[in-house]
């Protein structure tokens, strides 16, 4: 006993002993022995246990990812996609290949946070700008963002997994979508008419809101985050760039003194927040989502644009 009990021994963890067959596995998730060998042969949820007798067995591991195959796939999330998400803590994926990757089934794709997920977990860059590129579609930039990649960015950084060096989900998130901004966008824009100054927290609402604006004929720039406490001389960017709106969206850090700034120029400052406001911030006009500040800045524009006339 006492040498059982030595320090040079490794602790055993509670799930070390376990090996399963295929049909107990089958049995404690529900599906057919089959359907095991068919995700064993296509996606690599296979037993990775044997038997002094060479017998494969599943581990506690194997039975983890499929039970959240089985899981996902329930929830009507497609099986390879769910196989990607069942699999994000193996080391050793990147070389499988899996059916559903090329062309010919892109149409065929299932459009929702736990599809995109999976494809920014595996690092798919061509899947994920695919994917959004769908979801956009001509002019849907702030459904895409509010019903897909918003929710897929929270699937990713919710997490228990690490990434392997040079693979970050959420970055590859961001990255796709604002690629996908760009193709919509870079050809609408008619002059710097609205400024989006956001915090770092919320700068992809601010690309998203400056492409539904500029889908609607304005000239908006989005306001790079300030780092580190420094801040931006608000007046002159605006005089500089013939600003007429700048919207605070948040509202940011500092938008007390920016909303002060603007007092002594041409420039109306608007707010989107969902939260009560300072009463410095209180009398400025306002929205509190993203969808309606699309409509009432684009009111403000056209009355400004009639009083110029």
């Amino acid at each position: 006993m006492a040498a059982a009990r030595s320090g040079d021994e490794r602790p055993r963890r509670l799930d070390d002993g376990i090996r399963l067959t295929v049909a107990a596995v089958a049995g404690r998730l529900g599906v057919a022995a089959s359907t095991l060998r068919t995700w064993e042969r296509r996606y690599g949820l296979g037993p990775s246990a044997r038997t002094a007798g060479r017998h494969r067995r599943y581990d506690a591991d194997d039975v983890t990812r499929l039970e959240t195959m089985r899981r996902l796939t329930r929830e009507g999330v497609a099986p390879a996609d769910a196989a990607r998400l069942a699999r994000g803590l193996d080391a050793g994926d990147e070389d499988l290949v899996l059916p559903g990757d090329g062309g010919e089934d892109a149409a065929d794709e299932v459009l929702d946070p736990l599809s995109l997920a999976a494809a920014a977990v595996e690092a798919d860059d061509v899947r994920l700008h695919r994917m959004i590129t769908r979801a956009v579609g001509e002019d849907e930039v702030l459904t895409a963002w509010q019903t897909l990649v918003r929710p897929a960015m929270g699937l990713v950084e919710a997490r228990d997994h690490g990434d392997r060096p040079g693979r970050d989900p959420a970055a590859a998130l961001e990255a796709a979508l604002l690629a996908v901004v760009r193709t919509v966008v870079d050809t609408r824009s008619e002059g710097d008419a609205v400024l989006i100054h956001a915090d770092a927290d919320r700068h992809l609402d601010a690309h998203v809101l400056a492409a539904e604006l500029a889908l609607q004929g304005a000239g908006v720039r989005v306001l790079r985050p300030a780092r580190r406490g420094r801040q931006i001389d608000i007046a002159a960017t605006v005089t500089h760039a013939g600003v007429q709106l700048v919207v605070l969206l948040g509202p940011p850090a500092h938008a007390e003194s920016v909303a002060a700034a603007l007092a002594d120029t041409d420039c109306l400052p608007f707010i989107v927040s969902p939260a009560g406001l300072p009463e410095a911030l209180a009398q400025l006009p306002r929205a509190r989502t993203l969808a309606g500040a699309v409509h009432e800045i684009h009111g403000l524009l056209i009355e400004r644009r009639v009083l110029r006339h």
